[in-house]
């Protein structure tokens, strides 16, 4: 047993996930231009948790938007049901709204450089969960409902840079891009971080 914990120990150490402590925490919203979906706010808490290598950290991050299907793309659906399903001179379907939100909790690699500079540039990728939720009288108790209605994982790149205002205090700007099966989003943010230590990179002040 204690060789099997010195091995797990071991590991952990060569990962270098043994330094992880969180650094910092920060609070972003911006844009985000989902495909199909109109364009919306996004709203993010992010969580930087340190080095686990020479210039690369580990960043997690959780993020929150709510928009709806483009009126087009409702069309298009629409006017696909009307020909296929409802005969000749029969009723027609009608369109309707039909909302979407996501709730996506993730983690990435980030390079950044380090240096003495107050700007400090990063590029990183990661993998995230999202809980994907669509709702509205078209697709309400449908297999089109029930097929919208996710939990599934994706990858996504980010690049930005973060500036520190005074010890504690930063702005970071960011932009991302995320990809899963069937779906992609764009979003743009820009937030506030708070620092618990020293800044990454900097000498303390005496």
């Amino acid at each position: 047993m204690p060789r099997a914990v010195s091995a797990q120990e071991s590991f952990i150490q060569r990962l270098g996930l043994d330094k992880l402590q969180i650094v910092s925490l920060g609070l972003s919203a911006g844009r985000i231009l989902p495909s199909q979906v109109d364009a919306t706010m996004v709203y993010a808490i992010s969580a930087d948790y340190g080095e686990i290598a020479p210039n690369w950290r580990v960043v997690f991050t959780s993020s929150y938007w709510s928009s709806k299907y483009r009126d087009k793309v409702v069309l298009a659906f629409v006017d696909s049901l009307n020909k296929q399903v409802v005969p000749s001179g029969g009723a027609q379907v009608a369109p309707s709204k039909i909302t979407l939100y996501d709730v996506t909790i993730g983690a990435d690699v980030r390079y950044m450089p380090k240096y003495s500079g107050e700007l400090k540039p990063f590029f990183g990728m990661g993998v995230a969960g999202h809980v994907i939720n669509a709702e509205g009288k078209l697709i309400q108790g449908t297999f089109v409902e029930r097929s919208l209605d996710d939990i599934a994982a994706g990858l996504y790149v980010t690049t930005g840079v973060s500036f520190r205002l005074v010890q504690n205090i930063g702005f970071e700007g960011s932009v991302r891009g995320d990809m899963l099966s069937g779906f992609r989003s764009t979003q743009a943010r820009v937030g506030a971080t708070y620092f618990f230590g020293r800044m990454w990179g900097t000498t303390p002040a005496k």
